[in-house]
């Protein structure tokens, strides 16, 4: 990407050649219901270049992509290095510093939005970097295009920034399959109900590493996932059989009736009983 001959900025030693920096104005609707870029740029900085905040600030969160060279990056007390084709994802609020030990190109993008904080927690968990995903530096160029022309549409900034954070999520394809694969071993032995241990056993993985990467996947811990999968078969057997309510608590692997009546009445509002009532043809009649 070549960088034009802008100003570059005298309360940044170490930038050498920059383009940007765009700033945008967000519509009110945007701040209240969409992502937005706040500014952003792409820089090309050799040593002594660093930005360095320890103070809290408002909730602004930051992307990189790096083109070239290396960044390093201090967040929540953690060193790591972003090489070239690698994107970074930082929340504002939190200390953090980065800089340059030898010469590194990047883009970079302030921007806010719903939800931003619950991406950068969940992105966060293990690395700040995340690499092999050429294609968000593609997106990025598209928001700072399209900041710069001031020919936008505020929905489809959002959407870019919105697909960023998703690429983020989606792991690697032998991370995915192991998941893939945990999933099908607690659907087919639910009823025996598998411990966070057993299930990690199965796809030879360590069980805190297991749960991390499961809840980033799924959206939920496997426990939840295991209850909810326990929980859907006792709404069909509720539905479709004869069976006591004792039974069904047998049968979908809970230790008593009590801890299933507990467990149902926490998930549905209702008890087990209840539910069956309604979903019977005669209602609640006795």
């Amino acid at each position: 990407m070549e960088l034009s001959s802008c100003q570059l900025p005298e309360n940044e030693p170490g930038v050498i050649e920059k383009r940007g920096i765009y700033f945008h104005e967000p519509s009110e609707f945007a701040k209240k219901h969409l992502y937005y870029p706040v500014f952003g740029a792409v820089y090309t900085c050799v040593p002594p270049w660093q930005v360095k905040r320890i103070t809290n600030l408002p909730h602004i969160f930051l992307l990189f992509y790096i083109l070239e060279g290396e960044l390093h990056i201090t967040y929540n007390g953690r060193q790591e290095t972003a090489p070239a084709g690698c994107t970074v994802l930082l929340d504002c609020s939190r200390p953090h510093q980065y800089r340059a030990e030898s010469r590194v190109t990047f883009q970079w993008l302030h921007f806010e939005g719903p939800f931003a904080s619950i991406y950068s927690g969940l992105l966060s968990q293990n690395s700040v970097c995340h690499c092999g995903k050429g294609e968000i530096s593609m997106l990025l160029d598209y928001i700072l295009d399209h900041v710069n022309s001031g020919k936008y549409n505020e929905h489809r900034l959002s959407a870019y920034i919105y697909d960023i954070l998703t690429r983020l999520t989606v792991q690697p394809a032998r991370e995915s399959s192991c998941i893939e694969e945990a999933v099908q071993y607690l659907t087919k032995h639910f009823r025996e109900t598998p411990s966070v241990e057993d299930t990690a056993a199965y796809v030879s993985l360590n069980p805190q590493y297991f749960s991390r990467l499961f809840k980033q996947q799924t959206g939920t811990s496997p426990h939840s996932y295991l209850l909810s999968l326990q929980l859907k078969h006792a709404k069909t057997l509720l539905v479709e059989s004869g069976l006591t309510v004792q039974q069904i608590a047998a049968e979908c692997g809970f230790t008593s009736s009590t801890h299933f009546i507990r467990a149902f009445k926490a998930k549905n509002a209702v008890t087990p009983a209840a539910f069956r009532k309604y979903y019977n043809p005669s209602g609640f009649r006795d």
